[in-house]
């Protein structure tokens, strides 16, 4: 499995909706916020339907017409959180920095005690529920691969990785090593981490010497 970051630090409250806010719009927020802050407090296998309905004082009814299941719920607030708190890539000349960078700021927000927990418990979960684990990575997984293949992929484009290196693979190889540590907690995820991956990388995707 090729995860993840991993939620984003937890935020704070959502300011107040203008009263002009469409009916609709504000009780999906409000269900996604009850969501949040469940998953915030406790581990994904202590929520449920009726505790995200009672926190955001909606009938069971409201969420399910929206969602079929807690987990298409939990997991589209955790990805919505998750987008909503990640920078946007901005390409810079090097790509080996664009890695570390992006290395580094996935283990800053993985190692945030909250979205540890939250992180963890997903994986958990995805061991013994097939349809979860599809859901985990369709609606979060690989939306963090699919940052990273842009990263490789750009530099392809910039002719500093080889064109001929799996970018799935490549993707294995540098999130298998993310969950080792974030599974395990052994060996610290840092920045000294991120250094020591990239550079141990490095000479794999570059250019081939003559």
């Amino acid at each position: 499995m090729c995860p993840a970051d991993l939620a984003d630090a937890p935020v704070a409250k959502t300011e107040a909706r203008s009263p002009g806010r469409p009916r609709e719009a504000a009780t999906e927020e409000a269900i996604i916020d009850a969501a949040l802050s469940l998953l915030d407090e406790s581990c994904y296998s202590e929520i449920t339907v009726e505790k995200i309905a009672s926190r955001a004082g909606v009938g069971k009814p409201t969420i399910y017409r929206r969602w079929k299941t807690k987990a298409d719920i939990v997991l589209h607030a955790y990805a919505q959180r998750a987008a909503n708190r990640t920078p946007a890539y901005v390409p810079s000349e090097d790509v080996f920095v664009d890695l570390q960078q992006s290395l580094e700021r996935l283990f800053v927000v993985s190692t945030h005690p909250v979205n540890n927990r939250a992180v963890r418990c997903f994986i958990a979960e995805s061991q013994y529920d097939e349809d979860f684990r599809r859901k985990f990575f369709d609606l979060f997984l690989s939306k963090r691969r699919d940052a990273f293949v842009a990263i490789l992929r750009h530099g392809q484009s910039m002719g500093q990785i080889r064109r001929d290196i799996d970018l799935d693979v490549t993707c294995d190889l540098i999130y298998g090593a993310f969950c080792a540590r974030l599974i395990h907690a052994a060996l610290p995820l840092d920045a000294a981490f991120a250094a020591a991956l990239v550079n141990q990388l490095r000479d794999g995707l570059g250019l081939l010497r003559a």
